[in-house]
């Protein structure tokens, strides 16, 4: 699994400002690197959507739904049978430690060992050369593209789109 991509779109740069790269680091591999600078805390109102493809969504709650093509084109992308719906503290508390472990060397998260609640979100992240690891992702996803589109609402707006290539590792 390789990022290829990171897009994001802030409806307020004085509450989110946002400076990363995909770039490759040897002839097989890519990392992303650059900044999020949070500039206000997350609280209660605070919700992530998260959508892949190209769509805006604005429930109040986190969507993930992943969209699959097998050749990258954009109308060619098909909806796949993993959805997740929570609340921002309820998606940390539950998915945090399984989904960011493999970013801890690369990348200044807080380690939360109570609740999401008991911790401060509002800082610079630095992302130094993080890669992707297949260790979170499914082993049984189809070879192609993938669009994942994350969407935080509450205080303020803000989105990231990542375009991710997978490919199986068992080739006959």
């Amino acid at each position: 699994m390789e990022l290829l991509s990171i897009m994001w779109d802030v409806a307020d740069d004085e509450m989110v400002k946002i400076d990363l790269k995909v770039k490759q680091i040897n002839r097989t591999s890519f990392a992303l690197s650059g900044t999020v600078d949070l500039r206000y805390e997350f609280s209660e109102n605070t919700m992530i959507n998260a959508y892949a493809q190209y769509y805006w969504i604005y429930y109040l709650q986190i969507n993930v739904i992943t969209y699959h093509s097998p050749s990258g084109n954009s109308d060619n992308y098909r909806e796949l049978p993993y959805h997740l719906s929570a609340k921002v503290f309820d998606c940390l508390d539950k998915y945090y430690n399984e989904t960011f472990k493999n970013f801890l060397s690369c990348l200044n998260l807080p380690q939360i060992e109570t609740e999401a609640r008991d911790y401060k979100y509002r800082q610079l992240y630095i992302i130094d050369r993080c890669t992707l690891s297949n260790d979170a992702a499914p082993n049984y996803l189809p070879d192609g593209y993938y669009k994942v589109l994350a969407q935080f609402t509450g205080e303020t707006k803000w989105s990231l789109t990542g375009l991710l290539y997978v490919e199986s590792i068992l080739k006959k």
